[in-house]
């Protein structure tokens, strides 16, 4: 995990505050992951396109450490990496499923919420469009 979290949006936190949250968003990424690769859907989706787990770990962190405490670090845009995958919306309801079981293990509200929350909409607008996105190349 990266060590900069002094852009944090997140209001009245100390420093010691903000580590806690921060360690219990990697922690949740870890869990989640942990799930995941060991999943019949999602594990082979996951496992045949990342090949350096520490990496991608640390990119997930600082994702979700943006949309959960609003610090700066991953700018990058999440959706066009996953066009390429074989996947259906069932594919992104286990992942909704998965990520909502970790955020309730794992974070203390208020991210709690807040984590479960995105995971919902990203499940859904993210299968949406992936599923629309997907069948207009196979037409193509």
């Amino acid at each position: 995990m990266t060590s900069d979290t002094t852009t944090s949006t997140v209001p009245a936190l100390s420093n010691d505050e903000l580590a806690a949250l921060e360690g219990a968003v990697a922690a949740c990424v870890r869990d989640f992951y942990v799930c995941a690769r060991a999943d019949d859907l999602l594990g082979p989706v996951f496992n045949g396109v990342i090949r350096d787990w520490d990496a991608h770990l640390t990119t997930m962190d600082d994702f979700w450490s943006g949309a959960l405490l609003g610090t700066q670090r991953y700018q990058a845009a999440p959706f066009p990496p996953h066009v390429k995958l074989e996947m259906t919306q069932d594919h992104f309801d286990r992942w909704r499923d998965l990520w909502s079981a970790s955020a309730q293990a794992c974070l203390p509200e208020p991210i709690r919420g807040k984590a479960l929350s995105i995971g919902e909409h990203m499940a859904h607008c993210w299968g949406r469009a992936y599923v629309t996105l997907r069948g207009q190349m196979a037409q193509a």
